[in-house]
Order: structure tokens, then sequence, then C-alpha cells
């Protein structure tokens, strides 16, 4: 795999962290006044999708081809979004009184 394509699946992996992090956060806010049984089977059914949909995204991005370090930067970007959610929930409070007005 040459260089080019080695960046973007390096960026394509923080990226979908970012996403698996607000995903799972709106995963948790819909699910949590719901049985036990019910959480861990949406939870179950979540999380197989979400891997699914890397592996398929990685597939057209390189042909499938998964490295220890595209999952360490997905692992990454979670964390990431994880550390920065408050930051971007200000920001979009501030913009949505501003579009208000």
């Amino acid at each position: 795999m040459n260089y080019k394509l080695q960046l973007l699946s390096l960026f394509f992996s923080f990226l979908f962290g970012i996403f698996f992090y607000f995903s799972s956060l709106l995963n948790y806010k819909m699910i949590k006044k719901h049985s036990l049984f019910i959480k861990y089977g949406i939870t179950f059914v979540y999380i197989f999708d979400i891997a699914l949909l890397y592996v398929l995204l990685m597939y057209k991005i390189n042909y499938g081809i998964i490295h220890a370090y595209f999952l360490l930067l997905l692992a990454g970007g979670f964390l990431f979004g994880w550390r920065y959610c408050k930051r971007f929930r200000k920001i979009c409070k501030v913009l949505g009184k501003k579009l208000k007005r």
C-alpha cells in the first residue's frame, strides 16, 4: 500500500473514531430509559453495525486492509471526541443562539 492510501486511511480512522464517539453518545441517550435486556440487545446490534460500517468503508478506501495503527487512531479519535465533547457542545449552543436571533 502506498503512502497516500495509508495517510487517507489514518485520517479516515481518526474521523471515524470521532463519529463513533458521538454516535455512541446518541445511542446511550436514546436507550438509557429502557430495560437492561433491551439496552444490551440494542448496544450489541449498534456495535456490530458500526464495526461492519468501518470495515466496509475501509474496503472502499484501501481494499479492506486494516492495520493495528488504524485501530489505534480509531481509538484516538474516540478519545479526542470524549475529551473535547463539552467544548463542542458549548460552541453548538452559542451558534444555535446566534441563529435563533
